[in-house]
């Protein structure tokens, strides 16, 4: 017997899918609510995540020409505004979450601890940003908050993202339009095998 050949639309893509089950994903993960404290809005789990669990997939909105208050940075000139939840995580200098690269060309938002049901969940914006305009004063509260968000230039040499390996892969790549300040700290050139 001879099975038909299912038809399959020109306009369907794998991808396409693949996104709107990342949406669901999201939408069943975490919720969107004022943070409180003045901090606007903030994201917040709606289940238990262990370490390494994906907790926020990220899906770009629309790339932007320059750095805005909202955009992340994906290379050295390139930021995107991300996709809902992921566009209104907030900051902190000691993050739940770190960044990894994802197949959609975004960043994945993955528990660096756990994180327990009903907990905000934040990520350093300076281990996506060279240079970060989103927080010039830090609501974070934390032990070692460094007043700002700062950028990637900013952040201590013994950071746990940075030790751990967790921040954009441009940040650990020379940029030649910049000039030599520009450049990756040292201790970063031997992290390339993200």
């Amino acid at each position: 017997m001879v099975m038909p050949t299912p038809h399959i639309s020109e306009s369907a893509s794998i991808l396409i899918d693949d996104a709107g089950c990342a949406r669901r994903l999201n939408a069943r993960n975490v919720r969107v609510v004022d943070a409180g404290g003045g901090r606007g809005r903030g994201v917040f789990t709606t289940r238990n995540f262990l370490p390494g669990e994906t907790v926020v997939i990220g899906l770009i909105d629309r790339l932007e020409s320059v750095r805005t208050t909202d955009s992340i940075q994906l290379n050295w000139n390139v930021h995107a505004l991300f996709e809902k939840p992921a566009v209104i995580i907030n900051h902190s200098c000691d993050p739940n979450l770190a960044i990894v690269p994802n197949r959609f060309g975004a960043y994945d938002f993955i528990a660096n601890r756990e994180v327990l049901s009903g907990a905000e969940v934040t990520w350093d914006y300076a281990t996506s940003e060279f240079e970060c305009v989103g927080v010039s004063v830090c609501l974070c509260s934390s032990p070692n908050c460094r007043g700002a968000a700062g950028g990637f230039l900013k952040l201590p040499r013994d950071h746990p993202m940075l030790a751990a390996g967790f921040c954009a892969p441009y940040l650990r790549q020379p940029n030649s339009s910049e000039a030599e300040s520009a450049r990756p700290p040292s201790h970063l050139s031997l992290r390339n095998s993200m």
